[in-house]
């Protein structure tokens, strides 16, 4: 029997190509969510439709071959869906995260495919409509949500699913949320933890709730493997993968979901052209607008990489680096291993009563990362050109 694929099986890639791009057209939203990395950001100088051409030759050319589209409320900008057209011309896989709000009739659900759309995945928080409203920051946006949902699966979307942020609020609601998910008949849901991009501002007092939480999220994966796809984005997800998870497809879907892939197969382009890590990363390294996304990309992956400088700190003492490799660059902040569980797993001041020598901490002076190994999409292997077949 041949040895199933570990996690390490796809760390320290040998090259990087920004296969994987977080875009963002707007910073603008007709919500307020209280977990929002962009609600202070409304910058109105957005790309203009010439730049977002222009910018699609550019990823194409890199290698590029799939979007998100995130960072505002997209479908706010009225040509939206002549961008995505934009995307589409050169076969790029298209992935909307939205509100619902403006999926007003079935004609708006029916735009959007014909406009390249793969896949779309509506914020939804929680099963009781009052907690996902005051998250979201306005009242009856729990029902758009389920009523953009329908029309998008009527519609004939390939993928039509959940989008779901988890936190000490919903942290109990996990199995409500994904029986209203196989309820309304969605394709997947997406659980990610709250990014809060500030040092010190996860309350470590939840650590323990919240590897519950991932053991839960685990089983339920397992449960309704075929049936809905769910899936996370954390590389403490990495730590709980087994035996149980036995076919090879599956595991290496379920570790490219987890691995933090900043420098190595993602990066993230703001509305106005600032070029970061991913999304939940406010450290810039260039902006498309003034020099060529490729000498950028350079650069974002020396400054990242993993294979020039490994994690450190508590990391180097912790027997599932292998598999996590430090964890999430953005969980808090740039600069240090992924604190949630460092601080928290390797914090005593004294150990088993025995007196203990002060010495200073090894502060990492970047953040760890790990390889995502998303397979390529299509036929394209080696893009030569940033024209549309």
């Amino acid at each position: 029997m041949t040895s199933l694929v570990q996690p390490a099986d796809y760390q320290l890639p040998e090259t990087s190509i920004p296969i994987l791009v977080q875009l963002g057209l707007t910073y603008r939203c007709n919500l307020a969510c209280k977990h929002c990395y962009a609600l202070y950001r409304r910058d109105r100088n957005e790309f203009t439709l010439d730049e977002i051409e222009t910018l699609a030759g550019e990823l194409y050319a890199a290698g590029s071959a799939a979007v998100v589209y995130s960072h505002g409320e997209n479908m706010i900008r009225r040509d939206f869906h002549d961008a995505a057209n934009i995307f589409a011309e050169r076969d790029f896989y298209q992935t909307l995260m939205l509100n619902g709000f403006y999926v007003r009739s079935a004609a708006d659900a029916t735009r959007l495919v014909q406009a390249g759309i793969n896949r779309t995945m509506v914020s939804v928080d929680s099963p009781d409509p009052g907690v996902h409203d005051n998250v979201r920051g306005k009242e009856g946006a729990f029902g758009r949500a389920m009523d953009a949902m329908d029309r998008l699966l009527a519609a004939g979307m390939d993928t039509v699913g959940f989008s779901c942020t988890i936190d000490k609020h919903n942290y109990d609601d996990i199995e409500r949320i994904v029986a209203l998910a196989l309820d309304r008949g969605v394709h997947a849901v997406s659980f990610m933890q709250n990014r809060y991009n500030l040092r010190d501002v996860f309350d470590r007092s939840l650590w323990a709730r919240y590897e519950q939480v991932c053991q839960t999220l685990y089983e339920l994966m397992l449960e309704y493997r075929g049936k809905l796809d769910i899936y996370t984005h954390d590389p403490f997800m990495l730590t709980l993968l087994d035996q149980r998870l036995d076919d090879d497809a599956a595991r290496r879907d379920f570790i490219g979901a987890n691995l933090c892939n900043v420098g190595t197969s993602m990066v993230s382009i703001d509305p106005v052209g600032n070029v970061t890590g991913c999304n939940f990363i406010s450290e810039a390294i260039g902006n498309v607008r003034e020099e060529p996304f490729a000498d950028i990309w350079d650069r974002l992956v020396s400054r990242y990489s993993d294979r020039s400088e490994p994690p450190r700190g508590a990391c180097t003492g912790c027997s599932e680096l292998a598999s996590c490799m430090g964890g999430c660059k953005a969980y808090h902040y740039v600069d240090k291993y992924d604190e949630r569980c460092g601080q928290t797993r390797f914090g005593e001041a004294t150990a088993h009563g025995l007196a203990v020598a002060s010495v200073d901490a090894v502060v990492p002076d970047r953040a760890p990362g790990v390889f995502l190994g998303i397979p390529r999409m299509g036929t394209r292997l080696t893009p030569d050109a940033g024209a549309p077949r």
